[in-house]
């Protein structure tokens, strides 16, 4: 009987755990040709060009309102994706992210042998979950150095090669193209705005940052403002947003990088794109807000000092956090100490720096990879 190759299946879901499999999947067909790769994704691990077994439809929302308005269509797609895994026959699952539902599913699938990449946040809510992940899960790679040791303290095998950030940024764009495109003076001085990279988020974030822009507008009327358009969906909400203002803002929708790698300083919705501009060097001031209704909730379940994971990793505020409300005076004064050239700023730019160390080195994706066909080598390819 002919042994059939070996099979991986990767399960991502969100935006950020979409380019992380896309980063991984990349990387394991540099491993082996004889490797048979699968994915349940978006975009990214789409245009690796491995097998899409299915498109996982990435919800624009988040929040509790938005996870029960959006239960029937989940269950479905759990009912769909536990069926096509099955028929697949993996001899290893990979999950990335998104833990409401790569929990869900992998409760549904027994007898697989599988991997958490980007775990749960479990040091933030609901930290009984880490039983579950015991029971379900081989083991996890972590993506925060203190994670591994939370994981290990409850006896899962856990590891860490780096956060996968790092290999999102790339070294070479041309700034001319771009400059060209948003009809900007090569020697600008660019607020990069990156409202987030969800509906809802850019609905209730958005607004301040429109509101700041006229702040610093006052005192620095010479400033060009620039917004990033995470994914094209939401191109036409950021424009709808825009109109009518008496400030020009500009809408990038290429490169996120490239308009972070040329901004003197960003304001951005809290997330991934906060660790992307600490590794570039570029001054931060944060924003956060949800609805009254999902921000009372989280209130109750979250337990974390930071929003940011720039202050979260470092344990210690090192970017100016705003939440659910601003205090314009106060945020004009950080403004000014992260935007004028001075001793502020550069203490800023150090520390930020000093997170890159903590982060790892380039390849994490590589190591990452190595690691996962190291499993899938071993002898014992399915739980009995």
């Amino acid at each position: 009987m002919e042994k059939h190759a070996s099979r991986i299946m990767i399960v991502s879901g969100e935006i950020s755990g979409d380019q992380y499999a896309g980063l991984l999947a990349l990387q394991l067909k540099k491993l082996s040709s004889d490797i048979d790769i699968a994915g349940i994704g978006g975009k990214k691990l789409k245009s690796t060009g491995i097998r899409i077994i299915l498109e996982n439809p990435v919800s624009g929302d988040f929040g509790i309102t938005s996870v029960l308005k959006n239960l029937w269509p989940h269950i479905r797609f759990l009912k769909q994706c536990k069926k096509a895994i099955e028929k697949e026959n993996p001899d290893l699952i990979v999950f990335i992210d998104n833990p409401g539902f790569n929990l869900a599913l992998a409760e549904k699938l027994n007898n697989f042998r599988k991997i958490y990449y980007v775990p749960p946040k479990i040091w933030a809510h609901n930290y009984q979950r880490i039983f579950l992940i015991k029971n379900l899960f081989d083991s996890v790679i972590t993506i925060f150095p203190f994670e591994k040791q939370l994981y290990e303290k409850e006896n899962i095998p856990s590891y860490y090669f780096g956060h996968p950030v790092v290999d999102l940024i790339c070294e070479y764009e041309d700034f001319n193209d771009f400059l060209q495109k948003m009809r900007i003076r090569k020697n600008s001085q660019i607020i990069g705005i990156f409202p987030g990279s969800r509906k809802e988020e850019i609905r209730n974030i958005f607004p301040l940052m429109i509101r700041a822009g006229y702040e610093v507008k006052k005192k620095y009327p010479y400033v060009d403002f620039i917004v990033s358009c995470a994914d094209e969906s939401l191109y036409e909400i950021l424009k709808t947003m825009i109109e009518g203002e008496k400030i020009d803002w500009r809408i990038w929708n290429g490169s996120a990088h490239i308009l972070a790698k040329n901004s003197q300083v960003a304001l951005t919705a809290s997330g991934t794109m906060n660790l992307e501009l600490a590794i570039l060097g570029i001054p931060m001031i944060v924003f956060y807000k949800m609805d009254r209704i999902n921000y009372s909730i989280a209130k109750t379940i979250v337990h974390c000092n930071y929003i940011s994971p720039v202050n979260i990793i470092t344990g210690k505020k090192i970017v100016e956090e705003f939440i659910q409300d601003v205090n314009w005076n106060r945020f004009m004064r950080i403004f000014s100490e992260i935007f004028e050239q001075g001793e502020k700023r550069e203490k800023h730019i150090q520390q930020l720096n000093h997170l890159r160390l903590i982060l790892g080195e380039k390849d994490v994706s590589a190591r990452v990879a190595d690691f996962i066909m190291e499993k899938l080598n071993e002898n014992n390819k399915r739980v009995s």
